[in-house]
Parts: C-alpha cells; structure tokens; sequence
C-alpha cells in the first residue's frame, strides 16, 4: 500500500500492512508524476529509493522541469548495456564502421564496459561513475596479471623440484614448467580507446533523446605520453635487407621501407596498380585481417580519391625481377595456378595472409636487430622523406594519413631535428670574416 506525504504531492511511501499508521523508518520514499503530452498518450515518470520525503520530491520537480524544458530524457529505463550494442549495430548497418574497427569496439564492449557499467542505467550516468569505471578495469587488469605470475612462479618451481629429483636419480630428461598466459596491462592509451567507444555512444543518446547530455568529457582520463618513433636507421636497414636478400618476401620487404605501404596495401597491391615506366603506384585497395578471416577493402580517401605513391628506380627494378620469377612459376603450376593478379603472392598465386607476413618479419627482424613491428618500415619511410627536407603537408598526403595532426603526432621529433639541421645548413652558406661559407 502506497502511504503520501502529508507535505509533498506526488510523494509515497510503499507499505505494508503491519507498517504503523501514524510513520513508518523501514521504507524509503518514491516519487510518481505524470507529464502531460501535447502529441500521444501521457507519460509516467516513477522513482522510489529516497531516504526522505523531501529528497524524493526535490526529483520530482526537476523531473517535471525536464520535461517543460524539454530535456526529460525518453527512457529512464535502459541500461547502458544494451544502448551501447545497439549503437554498434546501427554504426554496422549503416557501413560507418571498418570490419576491424567494429570487431575492437565490440571486443571492448563485452570485456571491459559489459562487466563495469553495463547494467547501470543510460540517463543515471555520470563523470564520475565513467572515472570509477575505468579504474575498476585497469585494478582488475593489474589483479589478473599478478595471479597469473604467481601461478607461473608456483609451475617453475614445481618443475625445478621435479628436475633436482631426475637429476639425482641420474634421469637425463628434464620436465619443463607449465605456464599460464599473462594477459597485457590495460594502459592509459587502451583506456582512451575505451573512453573512445563510452563517448560516440552518448553522443549519439543525445541525438536519440535518451539523455539530455553527454557526460563523457566529465570523465577523468589518465594521461597518455606519446612514445617517440624511433625507425630503423638507413644502415640497419640497408644491412637487414642484404641479409635476407634470398627470402621469398624480400621484395615485399623493400617496397614496405621505400613505399610506406601499410601491411594491407602491400599484400593487396597488383601488378595493375604499378606503372613500371614510371614507379607510379595507386594505392587502391587493401586486405584486412579481422580474427584470421582476410577481407578486401576499397582504400580511396575522404575525397574519394585513390592514394599515389612513386617508386625509385631501383625498387622497381627488384619488382621487375620479382615479376619475371613469378612468371616462371605460373608456367610450372599451369592450370593449378590462381592468378588473381597480385604483387606478392605463394608459388601457386594464392595472396598472402596479412597475419603471415607479420610473423614472417618479426622471426627475420629478430634475427638481424631490426625492431620486430611490420610497421617499423613505415615509419623509416616517413623518416627518409622528412630527412631531405620534405614538408609535413607533403609527407602526410604520401603517408595516406587523416589529417596533418596525425603526421605532427607521429613526427614531429624528427621534423624538429631535421628543422634544426636545415637551419644550420642555410646559416652556413652566408659568407662571414675569417669564415669560409659551407
């Protein structure tokens, strides 16, 4: 039974039958209002957990503020859970995600936000409940990690007591330790991607009407120090691709360091997208890996354009003995050769899975102390152009980058050191007393 207040319309007590008649302390006080609708049937608004009669109708009137303000959000009572996949969903139908793109956002969905903040209420949300959030994930992370050393620690030395036994009884096979995986640290980048995902999905409840503001940017996000590119230096490199010289993907590999290609272009691009009078490339396509499946994709840019790139002279010349070798294979193979018209593909002509070129750089890499990331020889390629004095307009438009800001993030160490250089060579050429010019 509903007991009112003598005080407040609207506000109530839900009791029971031996509850005392004149003031019951064991049920907290709620809140109805109805909201009159110039358009459709009228709305109930209710909310009870109040510890007083007073807190509850103060909710009350703001409710009904909202609602004359027109900013009473639409649904009180869904979760943000379940706004959050459907906002995925709709971005998926409406093609504004990549496969990868999506498949990251749903990966943070149901590991990170699902378990946090996913039963709580889209319009109770706050700052700092995304703050809290986001500290719970990254304490959880550090608590998963050292359980997961403990154990190894604890297999390690179970193994070393079972090997001191074989050892003594003259047992010449020794029993290696089991070990757990140790999953990654959530750092403050990955919480920025979270937060990312946390953001676009109240950006778009307010759209909705769900919410009457986005209270993400209230969150406190920790600090992220951008780690300086260090790309191999021209000799590293030089030496690096003399030595693997005799690899199947050497050609590949060269292309990577004096292109700048990403992974998906190199393994996407065709011979049809080669001038070999020129070294002209257009960067027209590309072949994503999203959980092992290689999909293909359109690389044109926001302006519907499809990226150029040159070449020197040198790198095609190694393109076209590489073209000749595979002109030969498909003679051997005959009919059981597939010719889909790739660059860099298997003896039979099959293209290359993204994912196996990455592991096939990274054991060569390792092996010649280059650093062990495909897109290391991006980054030399970036490093090479800002080296002769390219500009950052120019580099970022040949890097196929968004936007210059992405360059500068990127770059901008090396374009001050060889800002600093440049400044120097022009100081130089100014004759001076006693002073010969460079």
């Amino acid at each position: 039974m509903n007991r009112p207040s003598p005080r407040h319309k609207g506000v109530f007590q839900r009791c029971g039958p031996k509850c005392p008649p004149d003031r019951c302390r064991t049920h907290r006080w709620a809140y109805a209002v109805e909201l009159p609708a110039a358009n459709g049937p009228r709305r109930q608004v209710s909310k009870g957990g109040y510890e007083t009669a007073t807190a509850a109708a103060a909710a009350r009137a703001e409710v009904v503020r909202q609602h004359h303000d027109g900013t009473l959000p639409a649904d009180t009572k869904r979760t943000f859970g379940a706004w959050v996949l459907e906002w995925l969903a709709g971005k998926v139908e409406r093609g504004e995600l990549e496969d990868t793109t999506a498949r990251g956002y749903r990966d943070v969905i149901e590991n990170h936000l699902a378990p946090t903040i996913g039963y709580r209420k889209l319009a109770e949300l706050r700052g700092i409940d995304l703050t809290r959030a986001y500290a719970r994930i990254v304490r959880e992370r550090a608590e998963q990690i050292e359980a997961a050393e403990t154990k190894n620690a604890q297999y390690a030395a179970e193994a070393e007591r079972v090997n001191a036994k074989r050892t003594t009884a003259g047992k010449v096979r020794m029993v290696a330790a089991k070990r757990c995986a140790v999953p990654r640290p959530i750092s403050p980048a990955t919480v920025q991607r979270i937060h990312a995902v946390v953001s676009g999905a109240f950006k778009s409840a307010v759209k909705a009407g769900l919410v009457t503001r986005n209270v993400a940017p209230d969150a406190e996000l920790p600090k992220v120090e951008r780690k300086k590119v260090r790309p191999p230096t021209p000799e590293a490199y030089g030496a690096f691709l003399d030595a693997i010289e005799a690899d199947r993907l050497y050609p590949l590999f060269v292309v990577a360091g004096y292109s700048g290609l990403r992974r998906g272009e190199l393994v996407g691009l065709r011979w049809a997208d080669i001038d070999m009078a020129t070294g002209r490339v257009v960067v027209a396509q590309q072949r994503v890996s999203v959980g092992y499946r290689v999909t293909e994709r359109t690389t044109k840019t926001d302006a519907g354009q499809d990226r150029v790139v040159f070449l020197d002279a040198g790198t095609v010349a190694i393109l076209k003995t590489w073209r000749a070798a595979q002109a030969r294979e498909r003679l051997a193979w005959g009919s059981a050769y597939t010719d889909g018209g790739y660059v860099f593909t298997h003896e039979d002509g099959q293209p290359l899975h993204p994912d196996a070129v990455t592991k096939r750089y990274a054991r060569l890499a390792r092996a010649h102390g280059l650093p062990t990331r495909l897109h290391a020889l991006r980054h030399f390629r970036a490093a090479a152009l800002i080296s002769t004095g390219a500009d950052i307009a120019a580099v970022s438009k040949m890097m196929g980058h968004a936007s210059i800001a992405i360059t500068s993030d990127l770059y901008g160490s090396l374009f001050d050191k060889a800002s600093a250089e440049m400044a120097e060579n022009a100081a130089g050429i100014v004759p001076r007393r006693g002073r010969r010019p460079a």
